[in-house]
C-alpha cells in the first residue's frame, strides 16, 4: 500500500466512524444542528449574515456511505456562512502593502512555504473594498476553488490581507466549527472525490454554490475532537512510512534500472544467450551489406560518401562483428533522414486533418509510441516539396532534441506524413538486422549520443556525420540477434 492509499485508508474510515469509539453519552449532532439552524435564524434576523435561499433536502443517493446513528449528513452551507471577497481588478495590484492572497498562496499557506513573486494591494483599496465584504475572522476558513481544489486554510491570527474572488471560497464560521475537523473533511476522498466532478469538458471549479450544497458526514462534537486527537496521532506514523516507502522504492527503482542496464550489455557483449556456430555469420552479412553500399553508390543510388569501418572489440564473439549505422540500413538515398529545417514547416502552414491532408510527425510519437500523438497536419498540395521527409509503416522515428533517443517503429495503421526537424528516420535492412535488436542496440548507445549532444540549452542529436562513423553497433548473427531480442524481452517482462 503506497503512503498516499494509507492515508487516504485512513481519512476514509474517520469519515465512516470507524477510527473511534462512538460514546453514547455524547450530544448527537442532531442537537448541534438545531442549536446552529436557532443561531442562524437570530443573526439573520440583527442582519448580521444575510439570508440564503433554503438548501434542498439531501437526497440518499447523495450519501455514499452508511454512518453512525449519532450522526448527520449535513450540507457545508448548514454550518457555515460561505461567501467571497469583493473583486480586485489586476491594475489595482501593488509591490507593497496589504497581502493579496490567490490560491496558489492559499496552497502555500497550508504547507507553511514562501510565496513566490507575492502581490499586494494599496492600504486604500484594502479598506474600500472591506467595507462592502468584511475581512476574514478567527477560524473562518479560506478553500481553493481553482486549480487544486479545496486545499483549506484556517485564520489563525490578526494580520490583515485579502484574498481573490472567486479563485478562494470563504467560510465563514459563524457557528463555531471545528475548524480542524472540517479541515480533515476537505483532506479525505470523500470530498476530493466530490470536487473531482465537473460538467462535460468544463474545467472543474469549487464555487459557493457547490460549497453550500456539498454533502458531509457530521459527528457529534466531542467526537469530531477525538477523531482530530487520533488523526493527529497517526498521520506523523504516515509521514514515517512515507519517508521510509520513498527509500525503499529509490533502491528497488534504482536496482531495477541497474538490472535492466546490466541485461541490456550483456546482451549487447553476447553474454545473455548462447552462440550458435550454425547461424549464418555476421562476418558474412556484413561483408555482403559493403558490397551492396559499395553498388548503391556506384550505380547513383546513393549518395556517394566515405565512412569508416568500426573495429570489432576483441571480447565480441568470433561470428559478431561491429557495424556502422550507414551499414544497417537500406541501400537507398533517404535511408537515414533528420527532419527539415525549422523554416520549411511553420505554423501557418498548417491546416485541419481532412481527406486531402498529411500528418507531421513530431516528438511526441517517438516519446509516447504512440501514432494518435499530435495534430499538426498540412495540404497534400505540400507534400511533393517535404516528399523526401515522408516516413512508411516500418520505419523507425527517433527524438533528436530535448529528449534525446527515444525511437519507434512506426505500425501499419499510421497515417500518410512526413517527420518535422526535431525527428530522425530510418529505414533499416532487415536482411542483416533485426529491428527490434536494432531498438536494443540504439538504446545501448543512447548515452553516448547525449553526451556528445549539441546545444546548450535545449540539446540536439550530433550530427548524421557523428552518427555514421562515431557510433558502433553490435552485429551478431541475425538468428542469435532475434533470439537476444526473445530473451531480453522475457527478463524485462519479470522486473517491474
Amino acid at each position: 500500500m503506497t503512503p498516499e492509499q494509507l492515508r487516504a485508508s485512513i481519512l476514509q474510515q474517520a469519515m465512516e466512524g470507524k477510527l473511534v469509539k462512538q460514546d453514547p453519552n455524547d450530544e448527537p449532532a442532531s442537537i448541534l444542528l438545531e442549536k446552529i439552524t436557532k443561531e442562524k435564524a437570530r443573526l439573520i434576523k440583527e442582519k448580521k449574515i444575510k439570508r440564503t435561499k433554503k438548501l434542498p433536502e439531501i437526497t440518499d443517493d447523495e450519501k455514499p456511505f452508511a454512518i453512525p446513528s449519532s450522526w448527520e449528513w449535513v450540507r457545508l452551507g448548514q454550518l457555515f456562512d460561505i461567501t467571497s471577497s469583493k473583486r480586485v481588478h489586476k491594475n489595482e495590484w501593488t509591490h507593497a502593502g496589504i497581502p493579496f492572497y490567490r490560491a496558489r498562496e492559499i496552497v502555500s499557506l497550508s504547507k507553511n512555504e514562501l510565496f513566490k513573486d507575492p502581490i499586494f494591494i494599496s492600504e486604500q483599496t484594502y479598506e474600500d473594498k472591506i467595507k462592502d465584504s468584511g475581512i476574514p475572522a478567527l477560524n473562518d476558513i479560506l478553500v481553493t476553488g481553482v486549480g487544486t481544489l479545496g486545499v483549506t486554510y484556517v485564520v489563525k491570527d490578526n494580520h490583515r490581507f485579502y484574498f481573490k474572488d472567486g479563485n478562494i471560497i470563504w467560510l465563514k464560521n459563524y457557528f463555531g466549527m471545528n475548524t480542524d475537523f472540517i479541515e480533515k473533511v476537505f483532506m479525505s476522498p470523500l470530498l476530493k472525490n466530490t470536487l473531482r466532478k465537473k460538467r462535460g469538458t468544463t474545467v472543474g471549479t469549487f464555487t459557493i454554490v457547490k460549497a453550500n450544497n456539498t454533502v458531509i458526514p457530521f459527528p457529534p462534537l466531542a467526537e469530531q475532537k477525538r477523531i482530530v486527537a487520533r488523526l493527529d496521532q497517526l498521520m506523523p506514523l504516515v509521514d514515517e512510512y512515507a519517508e521510509a516507502y520513498d527509500k525503499l522504492k529509490k533502491l528497488d527503482d534504482g536496482f531495477n534500472d541497474k538490472l535492466k542496464q546490466s541485461l541490456l550489455q550483456y546482451a549487447m557483449e553476447g553474454k545473455l544467450v548462447k552462440q550458435d556456430f550454425n547461424d549464418i555469420s555476421a562476418i558474412n552479412n556484413l561483408e555482403n551489406a559493403r558490397k551492396e553500399l559499395t553498388t548503391a553508390m556506384n550505380n547513383k543510388k546513393m549518395r556517394k560518401e566515405k565512412y569508416s569501418y568500426a573495429d570489432t572489440p576483441s571480447t565480441y564473439p568470433k561470428n559478431w562483428r561491429a557495424a556502422r549505422l550507414i551499414e544497417l540500413c537500406k541501400k537507398k538515398n533517404g535511408s537515414i533522414r533528420r527532419g527539415p529545417f525549422g523554416s520549411a514547416i511553420t505554423k501557418s502552414m498548417f491546416v485541419k486533418k481532412g481527406t486531402d491532408t498529411f500528418k507531421i510527425y513530431e516528438q511526441g510519437n517517438a516519446i509516447n509510441h504512440t501514432v494518435q500523438y499530435g495534430t499538426y497536419y498540412m495540404p497534400n498540395s505540400e507534400f511533393s516539396r517535404l516528399k523526401s521527409f515522408e516516413v512508411h509503416a516500418g520505419d523507425i522515428i527517433i527524438s533528436c532534441a530535448g529528449t534525446i533517443g527515444k525511437t519507434y517503429i512506426l505500425p501499419d495503421n499510421m497515417e500518410k506524413g512526413i517527420i518535422n526537424q526535431a525527428l530522425m528516420k530510418l529505414e533499416i535492412d532487415e536482411s542483416i538486422i533485426d529491428k527490434h535488436f536494432f531498438l536494443l542496440a540504439f538504446k545501448n548507445v543512447t548515452k553516448q549520443l547525449q553526451e556528445n549532444a549539441k546545444g546548450s540549452a535545449i540539446k540536439n542529436l550530433a550530427s548524421l556525420k557523428y552518427l555514421k562513423n562515431k557510433v558502433t553497433f553490435p552485429l551478431p548473427p541475425l538468428a542469435e540477434q532475434k533470439r537476444i531480442v526473445a530473451k531480453i524481452n522475457q527478463l524485462m517482462a519479470t522486473i517491474h
